[in-house]
This record gives structure tokens, C-alpha cells and sequence, in this order.
């Protein structure tokens, strides 16, 4: 069965250093433990929400990485916006549809008076092959943005998911 992935599972919260990353390895960068346990409990309600996406019969699920931001008011994701496209319009719906229907965010610990923007990364896959082939342009995507000397660096990325199914 084709399943839903999401690349490694992992959370970023971005620092001022930029670190190097392994391929295939996840992606954590100095998280304080209350922003990995509330990285956690989001990427968890996160994977629940992506199950539901249910694939046309004809076509399947597509091979596909999904960026989308948000910010978290009064435990909802608000200001949802498509970041990075999949090539894919049905799965860029299905994957803001996903992060709309989160509710009870916590509060992102530490966020200051400004809106903390969130970005979850979403892999869909139905091989192995292609999973591996996407998450690693997303570590790429991902050490590069970590690099840069934006306003890029501030933002904590949400990873969740599952292996491949064979």
C-alpha cells in the first residue's frame, strides 16, 4: 500500500551556526527541550492529519516534497501558505488541508511578541527510492536555508512521518 511520508523525522529550530548534516540522518540543531517536545507533539498530530489523505484509485499518490508555513494563534495554525511547491496541485492542497485542520497547537515555547513562523516539510513517496531521492534534495534545501543569513534562519521546521511501505 502506497502510504504518506514525510521526510525524517526531526525538528529544526535554527540557531546561529550552521551545522553540517548528514544525508539520511535527521535534522536537529541545538533544540531546547521544551521546542522539541512541542516539535514533537505537533509532527504527531501532523502525521495523524496526513493519513488521512486518501489517493485517487486511478493515479495514486504522487512522488512529491511540500513546504508550507504557518504560524500558531489560540492553538490554530494561521497565516497557512504554500512555501514550496510539489509540482503537484493536488497534493499541495491536500498537504495545507492537512496543517488547517490541526487544532490545540500549543503555543511555540520561547516565541517572542512576533509570530514564530513554522514550516512542515512534506515527503510523499511509494518507493523507497524515491523517499531516499527526496529527502536528500530536502537536506539539501534545508542546509542551504540554515546557511543563509536571512530571516530564513529563524524559522523551525516540522519533519514528520514514516518509513516507505513496500
Amino acid at each position: 500500500m502506497k502510504t504518506i511520508l514525510a521526510s525524517v523525522a526531526a525538528v529544526i529550530l535554527l540557531t546561529g551556526t550552521a551545522p553540517s548534516l548528514a544525508k539520511q540522518e535527521p535534522i536537529l540543531v541545538d533544540a531546547a527541550l521544551p521546542t522539541a517536545q512541542w516539535a514533537s507533539e505537533v509532527t504527531r498530530d501532523l502525521d495523524r492529519e496526513l493519513l488521512r489523505i486518501r489517493p485517487s484509485a486511478r493515479t495514486g499518490l504522487p512522488n512529491g516534497l511540500v513546504q508550507v508555513r504557518f504560524e500558531v494563534q489560540d492553538g490554530k495554525p494561521v497565516n497557512v501558505q504554500m512555501h514550496r511547491r510539489s509540482g503537484d496541485s493536488w497534493l499541495d492542497r491536500q498537504a495545507v488541508r492537512s496543517i488547517e485542520r490541526l487544532d490545540n497547537v500549543p503555543d511555540v515555547p520561547g516565541a517572542s511578541a512576533y509570530p514564530q513562523v513554522v514550516q512542515a516539510n512534506i515527503i510523499t513517496a511509494n518507493s523507497d527510492r524515491a523517499y531516499r531521492e527526496l529527502s536528500d534534495r530536502l537536506t539539501v534545501m534545508e542546509q542551504a536555508r540554515m546557511a543563509s543569513s536571512g530571516p530564513d534562519r529563524t524559522v523551525i521546521a516540522l519533519t514528520a512521518g514514516t518509513s516507505p511501505a513496500g
